[in-house]
């Protein structure tokens, strides 16, 4: 119909020019249609002065004006001009085509092809004269056109001025066009977006980026526009080219350490496609984190203010554990005194990922006391802590019982009355006695094939935290308690090591440096906290680590754990001096001294031309100890294992053979237990105490628990020596078979 009516124009007499309204969609194929029909073209951009200068109207019109004189040339389109007219306003454009609606071209046929001023045209039919003969509008003349007006300096890719935009919409552009140019747009019909920084530049560019300004610097977003505008303005291209295309939980600190632009990009990237995040820590910190500067820290601290009894704690904490992993030491040791603000809280924030935060949970234990949650937040501490069942005939108990204790007061950093009385009695009795002595064990053992490791001051109270490491690697443990030489210094108790004739041979020095030797780093003076214990469990982790690699390798089919003494922690804490006049001075901060005679010291043991402390006293002219000590003959300085390692079974299984078993109020009850492949040394470790099994035949063992009088639910540790061969759940019932019945077991 718009042909047509071209045409009809084209036909007729009339003698002004006749306006043609189309849309977007409908502009090039119409323009195509009047070049089919032999039309001229008029360009307004061919009337800018220059590249930033607008038409000059007047010279158009008077171009159409006299364009009869050429027969020639007396067949014209214009284009450009309604888009022009639109860019400059509503006034500008109503008084241009009412000039235009008057103009007088004689024999010359004017088109004006027109975008964007639907509106202005419809208010010319004002005058009768503008009929259908002067003008049509196409049903769907809409125009989307939208202009975005960018700053030289941000480098946005752009036209360069008024005459290269026109250029563009003379040649059916449509959508947005971004152009630098000085013209007064102000008044425009079209939508004009104004960019004067490179923010707002990124914004335009990638669609759908909606991050606040506050994310990053003038300088980083600068850098961002010059990337993204090289990668076809496509966030994820500059991503991934800058390796951040996979997987953004990973290496955390290596990809945010730093203040270049590229660790502040991956924060964009992070905050782009947080919602694709698994990590729901991390999606946490990121919603409240707008400034890549406090990023890092965040990720330290924003646990700090989430309440453990929050349902979400559980979760993010062992997220942003994983998060943490290489984290530094100088960056966590931050963040821990951060967390400091709420002392009840602050433990639960504080993992074992690094050493000091091992220290600082061995801090808040000493001075709080242990949680049950220190199971999970430090398993080795919590492994360290519980009772190891000794198995020594007559002295298991007392060992049991003793170091137990120990290894509380140690965390606790306290020495309690009635375990100090009980070191004095022990002092006097010296029950270590009935231990054989290091060599007479040694002597006895097969060492064709044997890697001997010294660690020098490794006591008995390590042994339950050496048979869960033992256990988690898959090695199978033989433990034998002895009893060093007096005095329990290293010179005595090396020969050991000295007449070795088995396989390689190593001493470790490290143990014993923590304990109390300046290399060490530890001084009882400066931090009284029991701190250096994190240092200790993790060199005995290394060990244990250390020996399931030999024997993994196949290297050697065993390795054996020796310690030439043990140390006491709460010696040191006792602070006390033997006020006895002698005429040779303390040794090993006071916990020996040459023989000297007479003297009269109920506490003290004649032994190798030295006098030995068996209680937790010192003799003068010794300086005190820094952190332990040993030399003395308290039990914790005498007493020492003997670990024998080699690879383990891991097919070996237990099981209960009865579903229930019955208990009686004198005489406790039974169970039967089922092996897989025969054992030796079977035993039940049930509420810290050790039950011994006896063969029924090379697969079942009858184990009497005689404490186990009531009904309920009892779990329990099944031993093959030393080795945990599994966990077992013993549900015992009243005769009456009532799983709960306390009246029943009265009678």
């Amino acid at each position: 119909m718009s042909i047509q009516a071209v045409n009809k124009y084209l036909a007729s007499n009339v003698k002004v020019p006749y306006f043609l309204v189309v849309g977007d969609g409908q502009y090039m194929g119409i323009k195509n249609k009047l070049s089919e029909l032999g039309l001229s073209f008029v360009k307004v951009s061919d009337y800018c002065g220059n590249d930033d200068k607008l038409p000059d109207i007047d010279r158009l019109l008077e171009r159409l004006k006299t364009a009869d004189v050429n027969a020639n040339d007396n067949k014209l389109v214009v284009i450009g001009l309604g888009e022009y007219l639109a860019l400059l306003g509503n006034s500008e454009a109503a008084r241009t085509l009412s000039q235009l609606k008057d103009l007088n071209i004689g024999s010359t046929k004017v088109i004006l092809l027109l975008r964007g001023v639907a509106t202005q045209i419809n208010g010319l039919q004002a005058d009768p004269r503008f009929d259908s003969r002067r003008f049509y509008i196409l049903d769907k003349a809409d125009c989307d056109l939208s202009f975005t007006l960018a700053v030289p300096s941000i480098g946005l890719p752009a036209l360069t001025g008024i005459k290269a935009l026109l250029i563009k919409l003379e040649n059916g552009i449509c959508g947005n066009s971004v152009v630098n140019t000085q013209v007064n747009l102000d008044n425009a019909l079209f939508n004009i977006h104004r960019i004067t920084d490179s923010y707002e530049g990124i914004k335009f560019t990638a669609h759908g980026f909606n991050l606040p300004r506050s994310c990053g610097s003038d300088a980083q977003w600068a850098e961002l526009l010059t990337e993204l505008t090289q990668s076809g303005d496509s966030l994820d291209a500059v991503f991934e080219i800058n390796g951040f295309g996979g997987t953004l939980e990973t290496d955390i600190y290596v990809r945010v350490a730093g203040l270049e632009y590229r660790n502040w990009l991956y924060f964009i990237a992070l905050k782009s496609k947080s919602d694709t995040l698994s990590n729901g820590y991390f999606r946490y910190v990121l919603d409240s984190t707008n400034r890549f500067d406090d990023f890092k820290t965040n990720v330290l601290n924003a646990i700090i203010e989430v309440p453990h009894t929050d349902k979400r704690f559980d979760k993010f904490y062992a997220e942003r554990k994983l998060l943490m992993e290489k984290f530094p030491e100088s960056d966590i040791a931050d963040f821990v005194v951060n967390n400091r603000k709420n002392i009840a809280e602050s433990i639960f924030k504080l993992t074992d990922g690094t050493e000091t935060e091992r220290k600082e949970i061995i801090s808040w234990v000493s001075q709080n006391g242990v949680i049950p949650q220190i199971t999970y937040i430090y398993p080795a501490l919590a492994s360290y802590l519980k009772k190891y069942v000794f198995n020594c005939r007559d002295l298991s108990n007392l060992l049991t019982e003793y170091f137990d204790g120990y290894k509380r007061q140690k965390v606790s950093n306290t020495l309690e009355t009635d375990f100090a009385e009980k070191v004095e009695k022990l002092a006097k009795s010296r029950d270590y006695n009935r231990l054989p002595t290091r060599n007479e064990i040694i002597e006895g053992m097969n060492k064709d094939d044997t890697y001997l490791y010294w660690l020098d001051a490794l006591g008995v109270e390590y042994l339950a935290f050496i048979l869960e490491l033992a256990r988690i690697r898959g090695l199978s443990i033989s433990i034998n308690i002895a009893r060093a030489e007096l005095p329990t210094i290293t010179s005595i108790n090396r020969d050991f090591y000295d007449a070795w004739q088995g396989g390689r041979k190593e001493k470790s020095d490290e143990l014993d440096d923590t304990k109390h030797s300046d290399t060490g780093g530890y001084n009882f003076e400066t931090n009284i906290l029991p701190i250096h214990l994190a240092q200790e469990l993790d060199i005995i982790t290394g060990v244990i680590d250390k020996a399931a690699t030999e024997l993994a390798l196949r290297h050697y089919k065993r390795f054996l754990i020796v310690s030439d003494h043990g140390a006491s922690r709460l010696a040191v804490l006792r602070r006390k001096e033997e006020q006895y006049e002698t005429d040779t001075k303390g040794e090993h901060s006071g916990r020996c001294c040459k023989l000297f005679e007479p003297y009269d010291l109920p506490f003290a043991a004649e032994e190798n031309g030295y006098l030995v402390l068996a209680d937790y006293g010192r003799f003068k002219g010794s300086r005190a100890a820094n952190v332990e000590v040993h030399g003395g003959a308290s039990l914790e300085e005498v007493v020492v294992p003997i670990i024998d390692l080699t690879l383990k079974d891991s097919n070996i299984t237990v099981e209960m053979v009865e579903k229930f078993v019955t208990v009686d109020f004198s005489k406790g009850t039974e169970i039967t237990l089922f092996f897989n492949s025969p054992l030796k040394n079977v035993s039940v470790v049930l509420n810290g105490i050790r039950y011994s099994a006896s063969s029924i035949d090379g697969n079942h063992y009858k184990v009497a628990l005689p404490d186990t009088k009531r009904a309920g639910d009892y779990p329990a540790d099944v031993y093959a020596g030393d080795d945990l061969i599994g966990k077992i759940l013993i549900k015992a019932q009243g005769k009456s078979g009532k799983v709960n019945d306390t009246f029943d077991d009265l009678f």
